[in-house]
């Protein structure tokens, strides 16, 4: 009798039954569905070009491996001009005999898709997240990482089959909401970033109409300015000019007439100066500077003394002398209502 697999696990009879590897596999896929145990195994960004997986059980036909610490994943370098995605996969290799995680290298594109998933041969694999890689990338953030641990179509949660937990059709229509409302975001941004735009050019349409405005007002008032100084340098000139031939005219007329004043003048004021001069030839005698110091000195002692000197007189004018020829001199007292104290 040939030996059988049996799911069963009936007792060996005579080597009837014989059980292997993938016995116990067999056994258990019919009670659960592949995946990923509830909550466990998310994928997180670093804040560089890695992700982190979590800690957990991942199911994949009746074979699981529990990741007891967190997982690093390294992604290429991103391009410069464009887009790819990447993807987190929980992969079964049969043929390496093991359940681990890789990062499967999506192609570069304008507009990028995932890369596919391998479920052929000895090779299944389980996607847990899609990280999207714009050109010129240098870290990845949590914005760029799309969650699929609850798509039914590419992984999903573990649970019994019995009574299984079907999240497709409400993954499908928050993906739908989520990708309008992306959109929706996407084009207010870029509404506003065209209006931004458009009030900045208006903002500078209306600072070079001002600046235009402005400097043609100042070559205008430059022009203006410069006339004015012109003109007021030539009125200026013209007044100067006749200002200086009237100045001429009136510095001659004040020369002729002083010439003629003088001349007119010279001979009277010459002829008064030696009359004059021969007037008092005889008062101050020979020493006019001695006589003139005598006179100064006799006005002071009566100016201080208060008695002015008169020579004795007859009634015929004659002179009183004494007997020895000396000249009779009273001196008159000067009476006030107070004494001077000079």
């Amino acid at each position: 009798m040939a030996k059988e697999r049996s799911y069963d696990y009936f007792w060996n009879s005579d080597s009837d039954r014989y059980y292997d590897a993938d016995s116990m596999g067999d056994w258990l896929r019919p009670f659960f569905r592949n995946g990923i145990f509830n909550g466990q195994m998310q994928v997180t960004a670093n804040d560089n070009m890695s992700v982190t997986v979590a800690a957990g059980y991942g199911y994949i036909n009746g074979k699981h491996r529990h990741f007891l610490t967190p997982t690093t994943l390294d992604l290429e370098i991103a391009s410069g001009t464009l887009d790819r995605i990447d993807s987190v996969i929980l992969r079964r290799n049969d043929t390496e005999r093991r359940i681990h995680l890789v990062i499967e290298k999506g192609g570069n594109a304008k507009s990028p898709v995932a890369p596919a998933l391998t479920r052929e041969g000895a090779v299944y694999d389980l996607k847990l997240a899609d990280i999207y890689i714009a050109a010129g990338t240098v870290k990845i953030t949590q914005a760029e990482i799309t969650d699929t641990r609850m798509n039914a179509a590419v992984c999903g949660w573990v649970a019994a089959t019995v009574k299984e937990i079907d999240f497709t059709q409400i993954q499908a229509q928050f993906d739908a909401y989520f990708t309008a409302y992306k959109k929706n975001i996407s084009d207010q941004y870029q509404d506003y970033i065209a209006a931004i735009q458009s009030f900045k050019d208006q903002a500078q349409e209306q600072y070079d109409l001002m600046v235009q405005a402005f400097n043609t007002y100042a070559e205008q008032q430059k022009e203006l300015y410069e006339d004015w100084i012109a003109e007021q340098e030539s009125g200026f000139e013209e007044w100067s000019s006749g200002q200086q031939s009237a100045f001429a005219q009136w510095r001659q007329n004040q020369e002729q007439a002083f010439n003629n004043w003088y001349l007119n003048n010279t001979g009277k004021w010459t002829n008064d100066f030696l009359n004059w001069f021969d007037g008092i030839k005889g008062i101050f005698g020979t020493d006019p500077a001695g006589a003139l110091q005598n006179e100064i000195e006799t006005l002071q002692n009566i100016i201080y003394s208060g008695e002015v000197p008169a020579d004795l007189v007859t009634a015929d004018g004659d002179e009183l002398v004494t007997t020895d020829g000396d000249q009779l001199i009273a001196f008159w007292t000067l009476k006030t209502s107070e004494t001077c104290h000079c």
